[in-house]
């Protein structure tokens, strides 16, 4: 009929149009505020990408989603359990009393309110679709007008994770979104396994939150998630990704960094040793003297003499105190040798005697 055609074209305009506002939420409101509290040093603490930014992120994210699937709850038409006012698990005996009771209130001839005709004729088509048990079961598991949409049921469900999963690739693609993938290929895998069993194996795991609402309905507000869990994976990961490559080759060349001023110091002390006239270390000092040559030869005496010029406190120093520790310890040897020298001398006058 021409009522059910305009209804139909106006069902498909307010789903374009929130298609097109979900994407403008998305990309130009949520965005930047998920980036923000990923990225704020407020939030982090000087730390991006911290579990409190995290945390808040989600926490953003899941307000919204939940903002909005209470807004669309809110909004679209009641099903034919609504209209009856009986649960979706109800049987073909209490849907007839419920059908009984309300259509008395709303029948033409027993009340004067303008909009009884038309509430009427509604709950005549929820009696009509739901006094059948297999139309009843089909409405409640697919959808459509009368029960009789299962093909298009199925086919809309393998639209759907057909889309998902190629946008979800391209959406993931590149080193910082490999997390992301894995987590949004996870949560539509979960999808079409909880879907499977609802509408295929008919367990309804939310009847119990929701009584009213058909699992068709519930399965297209989880849907409705995805793609905001899809964005948000998307943004935590590209901010909390670490390159393990770059790590470890800034790791390296900060190791460079410290060999190459460990050299140049060491150069500097030999050069310093030298002047005061100090012998050449020995023992556990020689490797040090052998990487201060090696610099020296691969260094230049430029860079060299500059490292003497930044070290010559320090390794005047360490000069002084080798070269009195030196002379300390030439002192007990001489002192040594000449105790010696004297128990020798008398022992022989004893021997003589």
């Amino acid at each position: 009929s021409s009522s059910s055609l305009t209804m139909g074209a106006t069902s498909e305009d307010e789903g374009s149009t929130g298609d097109a506002l979900d994407i403008v939420l998305y990309l130009f409101v949520l965005g930047p505020a998920v980036e923000w509290c990923l990225k704020s040093p407020r939030v982090n603490r000087g730390r991006p990408g911290s579990w409190r930014g995290v945390s808040l992120a989600v926490l953003l994210l899941a307000l919204v989603a939940a903002g909005k699937m209470a807004w669309e709850s809110g909004t679209r038409e009641p099903n034919h359990f609504e209209t009856l006012g009986v649960r979706v698990d109800a049987g073909t005996a209490e849907i007839k009393r419920a059908y009984k009771t309300e259509s008395l209130k709303y029948h033409p001839d027993k009340t004067d309110d303008p909009a009884a005709p038309a509430i009427f004729m509604r709950m005549q088509r929820a009696y009509e679709t739901l006094k059948d048990p297999s139309s009843r079961d089909a409405y409640n598991r697919f959808g459509g007008k009368s029960g009789d949409d299962e093909s298009g049921g199925m086919t809309g469900a393998a639209m759907f994770y057909a889309i998902w999963l190629v946008l979800g690739y391209l959406l993931t693609m590149g080193r910082a979104s490999e997390d992301a993938r894995t987590w949004a290929f996870s949560g539509l895998l979960a999808l079409a396994v909880v879907e499977y069993q609802t509408r295929v194996l008919k367990y309804d795991y939310l009847a119990m939150v929701l009584p009213h609402t058909t699992v068709h309905e519930k399965l297209e507000l989880l849907h409705r998630l995805f793609p905001p869990f899809l964005h948000g994976s998307r943004m935590i990961s590209q901010v909390v990704f670490r390159d393990i490559g770059v790590y470890n080759k800034m790791l390296v060349e900060q190791m460079h960094v410290k060999v190459d001023e460990l050299g140049k110091l060491a150069y500097a002390t030999q050069r310093e040793i030298a002047k005061q006239g100090i012998a050449r270390p020995s023992g556990v000092a020689a490797p040090l003297a052998a990487a201060a040559d090696g610099f020296a030869k691969l260094g230049g005496e430029k860079a060299a003499d500059a490292a003497v010029g930044a070290a010559a406190p320090s390794v005047a120093r360490a000069s002084s105190g080798a070269a009195v520790a030196g002379a300390g310890a030439e002192s007990a040897a001489d002192q040594e040798a000449a105790a010696k020298q004297a128990a020798a001398r008398e022992a022989a006058a004893r021997e003589a005697a």
